[in-house]
């Protein structure tokens, strides 16, 4: 039996030992080895990703600042509206005022001399005056009056009422 029990002892051993390196044997299998550069592709990654992430910012800052810019403009351009649109409020209302009937007579009677009738003046239409509407008008005759030869001083003597009445009178 001793020999029974040293080949049992020994196959128990070889399995003892085979449990033993089986799993350390079925670990290794698992590992691989690694590329020492992928921790510096990943670095490399990070900085692109982080790299990228500036850049989007800063476009995006520049896009706000030429909104902003673009909205000031907007604003400058809407107020030169609204003060154009309030000066010509006023001038239309300027010019209500300039065409006014009572305007217009006080001018003619103070600039340019004129006094207002006395009883309103109305023209009637005739029944043939919208088929002589376009008829040309006949061209007036020349009617010349010689000049005569007068000095200033006889003009202002022959214009005043006195010496125009003795003068009809001596013709």
């Amino acid at each position: 039996m001793t020999s029974a029990r040293v080949a049992a002892e020994g196959r128990r051993s070889a399995a003892l030992r085979e449990t033993e390196t089986t799993p350390r044997e079925g670990i290794r299998s698992r590992l691989r080895l690694v590329d020492r550069t992928a921790p510096e592709r990943r670095r490399i990654g990070l900085i692109a990703a982080v790299g990228g992430v500036v850049v989007v910012l800063f476009a995006i800052a520049a896009a706000q600042t030429l909104i902003i810019s673009e909205q000031a403009h907007i604003d400058r351009v809407t107020m030169r509206i609204g003060e154009a649109e309030t000066r010509a409020e006023l001038l239309r209302v300027e010019l209500a005022q300039l065409q006014s009937p009572q305007n217009v007579t006080a001018l003619a009677t103070t600039k340019l001399g004129m006094i207002p009738a006395p009883t309103p003046v109305y023209l009637q239409p005739k029944g043939t005056d919208d088929a002589r509407a376009g008829e040309m008008p006949p061209a007036p005759t020349p009617t010349t009056v010689p000049k005569a030869k007068t000095s200033p001083s006889t003009v202002a003597k022959a214009t005043t009422p006195t010496t125009a009445a003795s003068t009809a009178a001596k013709r």
